[in-house]
């Protein structure tokens, strides 16, 4: 059996990237913005449901054509809402997909440099070790070089 002289190290990237301060900050920010979000669309679905209560309670009052007028126009109110929705349930899920990129990225960076300072050939997920040393575990000393250079990533 031949030994080799490269170096291996793991990390855990998802350990990482939720428990660093820029890991958490995106997570916080995500948090606020889906509640906000939350918040809009249970006001609006109120509404809806109240427009919809009335125009049911029309029905027997109005003519006919009148009140398919009314019904044409409340379903494409809903279907209006439903595109603003899926519109912003979207926007927020690349506004997570770029924030988490930009830590990874910058992640990716410290790992780098940090490899290269200490002559690391290869630095490996754990995600993808099955056996490995703790002691050649760099997670915790990442989160501290990265919590050092970046504090916060701002969503778009």
């Amino acid at each position: 059996m031949a030994l080799s002289s490269e170096s291996f190290y793991h990390i855990d990237i998802d350990f990482v990237l939720n428990n660093s301060l820029a890991g958490k900050s995106i997570i916080k920010q995500l948090e606020n913005k889906d509640k906000s979000n939350k918040d809009i669309f249970k006001k609006n679905e109120t509404e809806l449901k109240k427009k919809e209560t009335k125009l049911i309670s029309q029905k027997s009052i109005l003519e006919k054509i009148e009140f398919n007028e009314k019904v044409a126009l409340f379903a494409k109110e809903v279907s209006i809402y439903k595109k603003e929705r899926a519109d912003i349930l979207n926007n927020f899920s690349k506004k997570k997909n770029i924030a988490q990129k930009e830590l990874l990225e910058k992640l990716t960076i410290i790992l780098g440099k940090y490899s290269e300072e200490k002559s690391i050939s290869y630095i490996l997920s754990r995600q993808n070790i099955i056996v490995g040393k703790k002691e050649l575990d760099l997670t915790n000393i990442i989160i501290e070089i990265l919590n050092k250079e970046i504090k916060t990533i701002k969503l778009n």
